[in-house]
């Protein structure tokens, strides 16, 4: 069975480098930048858990029959 989801290594470049603006609203923006990256890793490394997940499960059903 193959991945349903792209590896962490792929998946952290997808939405690009970040960018500084030198407007006024910096902190704002940087804050939910900051925050949206973080949520996005966090998504990476549970969808690669969900993926090691499925195959010990798919591994054990398969051992038992």
């Amino acid at each position: 069975m193959g991945n349903a989801y792209p590896t962490s290594g792929n998946q952290k470049h997808r939405f690009g480098p970040s960018s500084a603006h030198n407007d006024e609203d910096e902190g704002a923006d940087s804050d939910v930048s900051a925050a949206l990256a973080s949520l996005i890793e966090e998504n990476v490394r549970l969808r690669a858990l969900v993926v090691q997940l499925s195959d010990l499960v798919l591994k054990n059903v398969v051992a038992q029959k």
